[in-house]
């Protein structure tokens, strides 16, 4: 376990930049009902395909709702709070998702593209937030490293290369927390590349 990481303390928000809580009131068969909500940034994720380590490249980074889940629900791992996610960003600067997806993938890899495949865009957290990520597929080598990575405002992000030949191994390894929609990202690659 990371021991940079302590003094965990809860709070109530009362202003976010990120997320805002809300109340849907609606009928439904005649009956009023109401929803809790949260209102979030829409986002891109960008799967990247590293031509000559023939690896996918992740992201590995400690997101505190996770260390809190396994915390309290008495899951705690090696790992603890660390997810294993594909390069993404929310789009919060008026850009297009594929301008947002090409920065996200300066300031979190430090890799400088800018052909990107556009996959397809989908829904997640529909049970509370349904916001909508658009998901992107590139192709970087290493005369594409132009810079250092690792995020922006201390995300402290490190670069986790998975060979294509271990990569189904991964998805179902339980002990490295991940998206679905990393593993949706997977299966489409394993179809493009006929794998």
């Amino acid at each position: 376990m990371d021991t940079s990481i302590k003094n965990f303390k809860i709070s109530d928000i009362d202003k976010s930049n990120f997320v805002k809580p809300f109340r849907l009131h609606f009928e439904m068969d005649g009956k009023d009902r109401a929803w809790d909500c949260v209102k979030v940034h829409d986002s891109v994720s960008i799967l990247l395909f590293h031509k000559e380590k023939n690896a996918l490249l992740l992201v590995k980074q400690f997101r505190p709702p996770v260390w809190y889940h396994q915390e309290k629900s008495g899951t705690k791992t090696k790992e603890q709070g660390y997810t294993y996610e594909l390069c993404a960003g929310i789009l919060d600067k008026n850009l297009s998702p594929k301008q947002t997806a090409i920065e996200e993938i300066y300031e979190e890899t430090g890799f400088c593209i800018n052909d990107l495949k556009f996959i397809v865009h989908f829904y997640s957290a529909l049970g509370f937030a349904a916001n909508r990520q658009h998901l992107f597929y590139g192709e970087i080598s290493e005369a594409d490293k132009k810079g250092v990575g690792g995020g922006v405002d201390g995300e402290k992000i490190e670069l986790v290369y998975i060979p294509v030949d271990e990569a189904k191994k991964f998805m179902y390894d339980e002990n490295k927390v991940k998206a679905p929609g990393l593993m949706f990202a997977f299966m489409w690659f394993f179809d493009y590349k006929k794998i």
